[in-house]
């Protein structure tokens, strides 16, 4: 049934419903393709940067940042980044301006929205553009992976990031489609995985229903 279920969906959803990464994939290309340096802060063990990187710049120079050692061994081995450093996030410092952009992939959703909300007048002095992709809202997340850094402390909405001068787009489909991880409701998961993409372009342009958030800034 699954093995059937791909064949259609490669054959004909694909071409008439782009999946949330390929769309995710196109807006991150979208923003990066003039930048040549970046900040993957809570970089993690496979950032989505890493599956775009040869779309982009070839020397764009990428610095990846994380506070929990077993995630950055991981992307070392892949090679995704160019440097990277072990740091608690909010303590980072930079020059004015060192970066052109700067992503936080399912990174805020971590923070207090006051330890963030003070961190973030620091980073729009260290880079020229930030992008963050965080849950619509709070969604309860536990500590995974031995790693207590994952349990979420806080939820976003689409007034409070456009507040703070982010334009918002809808990614991951329809918000009651997913649950925690961003894993689906309905099963099996590559059936639900459809029907969320079938709902993405909807979402898109409506970020308030989605399940995702991807927020961009020019500073």
């Amino acid at each position: 049934m699954k093995k059937i279920i791909k064949k259609i969906y490669k054959n004909t959803f694909e071409k008439l419903f782009p999946s949330t990464r390929d769309i995710f994939d196109g807006l991150l290309i979208s923003e990066l393709k003039h930048c040549h340096s970046l900040l993957d802060i809570g970089c993690g063990p496979s950032s989505p940067f890493g599956r775009i990187k040869n779309e982009l710049n070839l020397d764009l120079y990428s610095i990846g940042v994380d506070n929990f050692d077993p995630y950055i061994e991981i992307s070392k081995r892949n090679r995704i980044h160019s440097e990277y450093i072990k740091s608690d996030i909010l303590s980072i410092n930079y020059p004015d301006k060192n970066f052109d952009c700067a992503i936080l992939i399912d990174v805020i959703e971590h923070f207090n929205k006051e330890d963030f909300l003070n961190f973030l007048p620091k980073l729009e002095k260290m880079v020229k553009k930030i992008i963050i992709m965080t849950p619509n809202g709070f969604v309860k997340q536990d500590e995974y992976d031995g790693n207590f850094l994952q349990v979420h402390k806080s939820g976003w909405t689409v007034k409070e990031m456009e507040h703070l001068g982010f334009k918002c787009f809808g990614i991951s489909g329809i918000k009651f489609l997913r649950r925690e991880k961003a894993l689906t409701i309905i099963r099996p998961i590559v059936l639900g995985n459809i029907i969320s993409d079938i709902t993405e372009q909807f979402v898109y342009n409506r970020p308030e229903l989605a399940y995702h958030l991807m927020c961009i800034k020019n500073i």
